[in-house]
């Protein structure tokens, strides 16, 4: 790595991103009030020990005497470095009455050069803008790629934090656009941890699909209904294959939409003691039905199971896909295996093909959007699996050959673990 990189690279601060160069323009999302100190009081924490200039410019839901004391409290030594940070009313800063880019701008630059002649090594900025009015969102999108578009050769940090809820579609696509990355920090009631999770341009066009998918939808069943009336007709018969062709693009057209839908849908989960077995067996009769229209079978031989804390309706959708695309890779008499185990106080659950295997190229991006072996597939589908399992710590064994593909699930005991990716590559 380049020299002069390593040395611009500065602490965030923030739990999960790691060091970032000067002239980072950071967008966060947030909950409620905890949310927005969780990222923004270790950020400034950072700065101070980092010998950067910090400038907190407040807004709602805290005011500048709530923020100077939370930094007060999460800092020990906070008073020796009183002179080191400035904290402002938003309204003082960004005379909210007119969005003035270029005076915005100016400002911070005057505070980097003060900072620099002082001593400091750059500036650290927070610019909470939860005061936005949507109304003229247009101003503000132009702020934010003025800022985008100076802030790189400047030795400069900036963290923009909006509160999720007041934000739409239009305003998501907006923000990451105008900004180096993206995150949401928000307390989850469904999961045992706070997570920080990036924002990346697919949930937002899972989101965009949701926004669209009714419309869509409609006129597709629509089409379909009217194919199949004519597929009645005996005058039309010669043209029955182009009425099967038309079908079955539109179910495909339809599949992907609830790939995408997959990805934007939130997921309230309902997660109780469930045994895979009997998840597994209540859907056997499904998957041996999906399987025989194509000449293939799925057995399944279960072994002794502890009970695991999932919701249901997830591990279904994993043993969904994972079986299908084993059907998809498989000519004619090909066989699905599905197998489950106790291993060192871990629940194994193993789904193994017969098909043309995956290339080792593949298997190491698997779980990532748009990779695939199918010719006309997404990879939604395993980005789904794999997300799902990461939420239950569960580990993924891949071992494939030209003779079939393997996947071994491990989900963790009660103590839990580290989510982990294993992928190994077998002769054949």
């Amino acid at each position: 790595m380049d020299k002069q990189l390593v040395e611009n690279l500065r602490k965030v601060g923030i739990p999960y991103i790691n060091d970032i160069p000067w002239g980072t323009h950071i967008c966060s999302f947030f909950g409620g009030k905890s949310d927005l100190l969780g990222i923004v009081v270790p950020y400034f924490k950072a700065g101070l020990e980092n010998n950067e200039f910090c400038i907190w410019v407040v807004s709602e839901p805290l005011d500048v005497s709530q923020a100077r004391e939370a930094l007060e409290d999460a800092i020990p030594d906070f008073p020796s470095y009183a002179e080191q940070v400035e904290l402002y009313d938003h309204r003082d800063w960004y005379h909210i009455s007119e969005l003035d880019a270029d005076r915005i701008v100016q400002a911070w630059i005057t505070k980097l050069k003060a900072a620099i002649s002082n001593g400091y090594e750059g500036i650290r900025v927070c610019g909470s803008t939860v005061w936005t009015d949507f109304r003229s969102w247009k101003k503000h999108l132009d702020y934010e790629a003025k800022v985008e578009n100076i802030i790189g050769s400047l030795q400069t940090i900036a963290l923009c934090p909006f509160q999720l809820e007041k934000c739409g579609l239009p305003e998501l696509l907006g923000l990451v656009q105008n900004h180096d990355f993206t995150f949401i920090s928000c307390k989850d009631p469904y999961s045992y941890l706070n997570s920080m999770v990036n924002i990346d341009r697919l949930e937002l066009i899972g989101k965009m699909a949701a926004s669209v998918a009714h419309e869509i939808r409609n006129p597709m069943t629509s089409v379909k209904g009217f194919i199949q009336l004519l597929q009645g007709d005996k005058d039309l018969q010669r043209y029955s294959s182009y009425f099967m062709l038309m079908i079955d693009e539109l179910e495909r057209a339809n599949e992907i939409i609830t790939e995408y839908l997959s990805i934007a849908k939130p997921r309230v989960r309902n997660v109780e003691n469930h045994n895979l077995n009997e998840i597994l067996t209540t859907m056997l009769p499904l998957l041996q039905a999906d399987a025989r229209k194509e000449d293939k079978d799925v057995i399944l031989v279960t072994g002794d199971t502890e009970d695991i804390l999932v919701d249901p309706r997830e591990i279904r959708q994993v043993i969904l896909n994972l079986v299908r695309n084993g059907l998809d890779s498989m000519p004619s008499g090909g066989v699905v295996e599905i197998r489950t185990s106790m291993q060192n106080n871990e629940i194994i659950l193993e789904v193994e093909d017969s098909g043309h295997g995956i290339p080792e190229d593949i298997q190491i991006h698997l779980g990532k959007p748009f990779v695939t072996t199918k010719e006309h597939g997404t990879g939604l589908g395993m980005y789904v699996t794999y997300n799902i399992l990461k939420s239950y710590q569960a580990k993924i064994n891949i071992c494939s050959s030209n003779e079939g593909t393997q996947f071994i699930i491990r989900f963790p005991s009660a103590e839990g673990g580290n989510s982990d990716y294993i992928y190994r590559y077998k002769s054949g």
